[in-house]
C-alpha cells in the first residue's frame, strides 16, 4: 500500500519504523523519507496515495499494539 509516492514509500515501511522507532511524526519521516519533498502524503485527503502517512502511522500503532 502505498504511503509517500515521492519516494517510493509503503506501509510496510512504515509500519517497520514504527516498530523500531514509534510513532512520532517528525522521525518517521526521517527514518523513511515520507513526506519529505511534496508532503502531499501528509494531508489525509491526498489523491495520490492509498494511506496516507499520519494514516498510515495510526494503522501500524493500532496493528502492533503501540
Amino acid at each position: 500500500m502505498l504511503v509517500c509516492d515521492c519516494n517510493d514509500v509503503n506501509y510496510e515501511n512504515i509500519k517497520k519504523a514504527v516498530a523500531e522507532f514509534g510513532t512520532d511524526l517528525e522521525t518517521i519521516k526521517d527514518e523513511t523519507s515520507a513526506g519529505t519533498a511534496c508532503e502531499c502524503c501528509l494531508e489525509e485527503d491526498c489523491d495520490r496515495v492509498e494511506l496516507a502517512l499520519p494514516l498510515a502511522i495510526k494503522k501500524a500503532k493500532e496493528e502492533l499494539g503501540i
